[in-house]
């Protein structure tokens, strides 16, 4: 779901990271509704069943009638605070960068008012200025129209800015090609091209630095640094504010501690001295060379790509791909920077993409690969099928053949469907392509064909792409009944308060069936089969006998026990067991702090008259709620690396839906035996939220822009972060404030510097709003 549903958010200008976290909890509730929703309910249900010996069995939907309104209520906090708590285009790495686009030949936007062509209304980001045939202008007409060649000069994350250059036919100027640019204007040759006319990433790998207080760069200009010669890097962006106005790249002035958005050259060596004295904080952010495949897609009839541009078709803005041309049905071709052509049926979409970018590629609906009708022909059984790729050796046999000559797929059993090249861009038709020593070729091929051809001298290196074999459509159906059919075993056996079948044969046969009637091979069956954590559910149970058997657990049992009967009920005994346990599940992962608190909940439950069901309910629960600490559950962990969280962003969010759903929980469990009044009440709550933004938008907008602008302050000025940020700014005013007062080299005019940087401002508004003074202009050392 996460690359589709980044696509997604470009497409419909929404920032990933609002969507990534909800992903996570999302996936978190969801399996707080049955006892097969995740590994820790798993293995509180063999607890259970182990400690008891088959009594009061826990069956699939047992925890359905606590789970779902536990899931509804998280549901709701999300939509009510997301606008709050939840991070916007902030990261871990620099932001409020100031990047410069250049519109394109054949930009849908040229000759279009700047108000009427889209870019101004995509979120994310701001449109600072408008450089036109040198001259740079900060006050923009709306009713400007944009022409070929302009700079439009953004303001935002590197990722949402290249995503709006695809979206809109943009390309990103490096400081070198807008240097050389400006000096042609400046000499009358308005006509040199040092632009990349496709709109293709122009950088090789990215780094971002931070300028050392030390730095021989502070007060120079970007022009006036030799950074090739010297660092062997290239200028992309830098950071707004700092003491200085928006300006060309090329025209800013370096102060201290600025951050840099930077290429790099095959010369750049960051252990240099040299460059170790003028530049700290040193990370690797964007590879645009990473290995790169031309795969070529036909659209299939009835796909639901059909009569939508390739940036609806969510063909633009996913890691690691880009749409280099469309051949249409007829034969005549179309170049990317067509932004407004619509696809059809039977046309080839080319596209150059990595791995992962490929493996997505395969399983979109609607699209099938150019070269499969070679790949069928190798025989292989789709069942049978994955991706490799392989190494040419350069003393091989294959060297200097065509595709079609060497007859590859006779011989090797195996079908090429895309070729890198290291620095190059291999034509677009596979058969013809004349191999050298050092492409990688990316095949189709048998799940045994890696070990067969480990030693083959015609390949230096073979790595098998994981999850890689094709969706088997003509099996989904067959998939479906199947799963359904296990479900409604457990749905009607507890209907009828009779087991029919317990759920662990019912699923084991099901898997069976899906290997007899072809969903799945014998090796995606075990590669399927998690290890770990049956080894966790294995060692649960020694845990929770050594727990009981020391006397640990009765003592922790105890303290409960005494919080029940002091504030009351057994509802006050249950929550304890809740609140101890998720506490558990942020330091630990969810198994273990299940484990852990299962014989201890055990002996209170049973002190306490609670049934085991609702004892193991609330461990359930409990062991899942881990929403503040990324590393506490894997989807969490999944989203972080995807969305570039930092820890802060989650805590934001995490903390107060804690706290929420630890009320929520309480009130579910005290009135668990009310339930069904429970899952009312959710249900209308739930449906009330839902229908009020709804109606909401069927307002006018004169009452609609005001509220909305009015949410929007009231956001920025209770959000946790900004806040943060607020408090660390005026923190550091104050004490230059001091230095001042006693007698230091601080003035006004660093104060103000101080004021304008980026961490003095929100994200929203960090250009500054007059001239600053520079400090190291004036001699004066920040």
């Amino acid at each position: 779901m996460i690359p589709v549903l980044l696509s997604w958010a470009r497409r419909c200008n929404v920032p990933p990271k609002k969507l990534l976290i909800p992903l996570s909890y999302a996936a978190v509730l969801g399996g707080t509704c049955t006892s097969i929703g995740t590994s820790t309910n798993l293995v509180i249900v063999g607890l259970q069943s182990t400690r008891y010996k088959g009594k009061d069995n826990f069956g699939m939907f047992d925890i359905a009638p606590y789970g779902v309104p536990y899931a509804l209520w998280g549901f709701v906090f999300v939509v009510i605070m997301q606008r709050f708590v939840l991070p916007g285009n902030s990261s871990r790495y620099a932001k409020d960068l100031l990047l410069a686009l250049r519109v394109l030949p054949n930009s849908p936007a040229v000759g279009k008012k700047l108000r009427d062509s889209g870019i101004r209304n995509s979120t994310g980001f701001t449109l600072a200025a408008l450089s036109r045939n040198g001259v740079f202008n900060k006050v923009i007409d709306p009713e400007s129209v944009l022409e070929i060649g302009d700079i439009l000069y953004i303001a935002g994350e590197l990722d949402v800015v290249e995503f709006v250059g695809e979206e809109y036919g943009l390309g990103l100027v490096t400081q070198e090609m807008e240097r050389t640019k400006l000096d042609a204007i400046a000499s009358g040759d308005a006509e040199s091209t040092a632009f990349n006319e496709t709109g293709a990433s122009p950088y090789k790998k990215l780094i971002q630095v931070t300028l050392s207080l030390g730095s021989d760069l502070v007060g120079r200009s970007v022009r006036e640094v030799q950074w090739q010669g010297r660092f062997g890097l290239i200028p992309i962006g830098i950071q707004r504010g700092n003491g200085r106005e928006d300006g060309p790249l090329s025209d800013l002035v370096l102060a201290p501690l600025d951050v840099l958005i930077l290429d790099t050259t095959p010369f750049y060596d960051e252990t240099r001295e040299e460059f170790k004295a003028n530049f700290e904080k040193v990370r690797a952010i964007k590879d645009g060379a990473a290995k790169e495949f031309i795969i070529g897609v036909k659209v299939k009839k009835g796909s639901e790509v059909v009569d939508k541009t390739v940036s609806a078709a969510g063909l633009r803005g996913v890691p690691g791909m880009f749409v280099l041309s469309v051949d249409k049905a007829d034969g005549t071709s179309v170049d990317s920077s067509d932004y407004l052509y619509k696809i059809q049926t039977d046309d080839t979409i080319w596209i150059a993409a990595d791995v992962a970018a490929v493996r997505f590629l395969s399983k979109f609906p609607g699209l099938e690969l150019v070269q499969q009708e070679q790949v069928d022909k190798t025989g292989t059984s789709i069942l049978y099928r994955h991706l490799v790729q392989a190494a040419v050796s350069h003393k091989g046999p294959l060297v200097g053949q065509t595709v079609r000559d060497c007859r590859f797929r006779t011989l090797y059993h195996a079908a090429i469907v895309a070729v890198h090249r290291e620095g190059a861009r291999v034509p677009l038709k596979v058969q013809d392509i004349v191999l050298q020593g050092g492409d990688v070729l990316l095949l189709s091929c048998h799940t045994k064909w890696a070990e067969e051809h480990r030693h083959d001298k015609a390949f230096v290196l073979i790595q098998t792409v994981p999850n890689s074999s094709p969706p088997k459509n003509s099996r989904m159906i067959i998939a479906v009944l199947l799963v359904i059919g296990m479900i409604l075993t457990q749905i009607v056996g507890g209907l009828k308060d009779k087991e029919y079948i317990h759920l662990w044969p019912a699923s084991v046969l099901t898997a069976g069936l899906m290997l007899v009637t072809g969903c799945m091979n014998g090796d995606q069956a075990r590669n399927a089969i998690m290890w770990d954590v049956y080894l966790t559910i294995a060692a649960a149970f020694g845990v929770s006998a050594s727990l009981e058997q020391t006397g640990v657990a009765k003592e922790f049992a105890n303290a409960i026990i005494s919080i029940g009967k002091n504030v009351g009920g057994t509802g006050a005994g249950l929550i304890a067991i809740y609140i101890a346990t998720a506490i558990l599940s942020e330091l630990l992962t969810n198994n273990a702090a299940g484990a852990i608190m299962y014989p201890i909940a055990a002996i209170a439950g049973d002190a306490m008259k609670i049934s085991p069901r609702d004892t193991s309910v609330a461990i359930m629960l409990g062991a899942s709620a881990g929403f503040i600490n990324p590393f506490s559950y894997q989807t969490n962990l999944m989203v972080y690396t995807a969305g570039n969280y930092n820890v802060r962003e989650f805590a934001t969010i995490g903390a107060p839906f804690q706290v929420w759903l630890m009320v929520v929980a309480g009130f579910i469990l005290v009135y668990r035996n009310q339930w069904q009044e429970v899952w009312i009440v959710s249900w209308t709550c739930t449906f009330g939220i839902i229908m009020i933004p709804a109606l909401f938008g069927l307002l006018p907008t004169r009452i609609t822009e005001p509220f909305e602008s009015w949410m929007d302050r009231t956001a920025a000025k209770i959000n946790p972060s900004d806040a943060l940020r607020r408090y660390r700014s005026a923190r550091l005013v104050r004490q230059h404030t001091n230095k001042s007062g006693a007698g230091s080299s601080f003035n006004d005019r660093d104060l103000d510097a101080i004021k304008a940087s980026p961490d003095h401002s929100s994200d929203e508004s960090r250009s500054p709003k007059k001239t600053w003074s520079l400090p190291w202009k004036s001699g004066n050392k920040a």
